[in-house]
């Protein structure tokens, strides 16, 4: 068998490839040992491309011949034109700000040519031959100013007498039918993470699932939290807005951040409150959701207090929250226009669970629960007796919070429970190694605004 009819075999392999989806890390691994079983002598291979995540700029995968393929995440970094050594440092930064498709380098022999730091590593690892490939690609909220949307692939030969001109067509015509395959594969992978990032991981499989229409969803058991952050509107009208959303973000760090540790889902961010969802069938009892739910909250008062302590060392004033839990059935789907979705819950639990939030003012107390939770939990809650919920004819039985908080609180301000009186002001008091540097593009930043 030739070896152009050889090549022509990955090339259909990874054609094929484009009509499912893609695993990074194993269309990467397929590609390379395909490579390498047709007699090309390549000892290493790394792919990476730009990508639209919350946390990360640049994904790569890298390929070592007889070792286990490695998956890499380059983190997004919020600082405008923020450059890294690394970045300075690699040969991709030259295919990057020229346009062009290809880079070689000879890393042996009378043409050797080391001029990046990690050139002149694989040489000392023996290799003989360097070149990479940049493909552009069409893919959204990727390219920004000074950067190429797409992906970049090199390889490294072990071959003595490096690639021949052969080999060096074969490789950028595999890597082009790679680049398809890679397409189908990084907007699958963004489509997810955009439904994860907006909709929550519970919700956002359900709509890529096919769950797109009004009234689709499920009537689901669960734990529901509702936290709401104390004098907000205060705050709003002192302070700059870049400086408030700063403080909304760091409020959420605490609360919802605990959430997500602790196995919950956050399903919205409304204004300064959150509201999330322990589904029993997530757990494999409800004691362990009940658990789980209240471990949340203990974490978030720990964040709380070292976020206190930081802000009250700048001259800030300290952040409060108020946390309500409830235990019911909540219809979890689509609700809004036919053509405008909100995947969320309804129902009257999620009508009860901000009205026991709102108690936590009456009661001068950090949190406070329903028994189908508290009963679930003891060590985190003790009985306020049985107080009417606003809008509720029925009177609910109120747990307050018996765990540490990050400050201290008043006694409680009622005995009975009458919603309609005013909450009384309480203050605050708190307690007192040499890797590769060829990653795909150092991305422009927006600025914060």
């Amino acid at each position: 068998m030739s070896s152009s009819t050889l090549v022509d075999s990955v090339t259909s392999w990874l054609v094929e490839q484009a009509f499912g989806e893609p695993d990074p890390t194993e269309l990467f691994q397929g590609m390379c040992d395909r490579i390498f079983g047709v007699g090309i002598p390549i000892g290493r291979a790394m792919v990476n491309w730009t990508t639209l995540h919350p946390l990360f700029q640049v994904e790569a995968v890298i390929w070592r011949e007889g070792q286990e393929v490695a998956f890499e995440q380059i983190a997004y970094n919020p600082e405008p034109d923020h450059i890294s050594e690394a970045w300075r440092q690699s040969p991709f930064k030259v295919l990057v700000e020229s346009g062009g498709d290809v880079f070689r380098r000879a890393l042996q022999g009378p043409e050797k040519l080391v001029d990046f730091p990690v050139l002149q590593e694989f040489a000392d690892e023996g290799f003989t031959d360097y070149v990479a490939f940049a493909i552009d690609l069409a893919i959204p909220g990727t390219g920004l100013a000074n950067s190429r949307s797409g992906i970049i692939v090199s390889y490294c030969c072990t071959r003595p007498t490096g690639f021949s001109d052969g080999e060096i067509a074969a490789l950028q015509r595999v890597t082009r039918r790679f680049a398809l395959s890679g397409k189908v594969m990084i907007l699958s992978r963004m489509a997810d993470t955009i439904a994860e990032t907006y909709l929550g991981h519970r919700a956002g499989p359900r709509v890529l699932g096919g769950q797109i229409h009004r009234g689709d969803g499920e009537t689901v058991p669960a734990i529901i939290l509702y936290s709401d952050l104390r004098n907000s509107t205060a705050f709003a009208e002192r302070i700059p807005r870049a400086d408030y959303i700063d403080l909304l973000n760091s409020y959420f760090d605490c609360i919802a951040a605990s959430i997500e540790e602790e196995g919950g889902d956050i399903l919205n961010f409304i204004g300064d409150a959150v509201i999330a969802l322990f589904s029993l069938d997530c757990w494999s009892s409800e004691t362990e959701a009940a658990q789980a739910a209240s471990r949340a909250i203990e974490k978030g008062w720990q964040k709380l207090a070292l976020l206190n302590e930081a802000r009250i060392a700048a001259g800030e004033e300290p952040l409060d929250y108020g946390v309500g839990l409830t235990r019911g059935n909540v219809m979890f789907g689509n609700i809004g226009t036919a053509s405008r979705l909100s995947f969320s819950v309804i129902g009257p639990i999620v009508n009860q669970v901000a009205r026991v939030q709102a108690m936590t003012k009456v009661f001068g107390v950090p949190a406070l629960a329903v028994q189908k939770v508290a009963d679930h939990a003891p060590a985190h809650w003790t009985p306020l007796g049985e107080h009417t919920l606003r809008g509720f004819s029925e009177p609910v039985a109120l747990y307050a919070w018996a765990g540490p908080t990050p400050h201290r609180l008043p006694e409680p301000v009622m005995e009975t429970g009458d919603p309609s009186a005013p909450p009384k002001k309480r203050a605050h008091r708190p307690r007192e190694s040499a890797a590769e540097m060829d990653f795909l593009a150092n991305r422009a930043v927006r600025a914060k605004g």
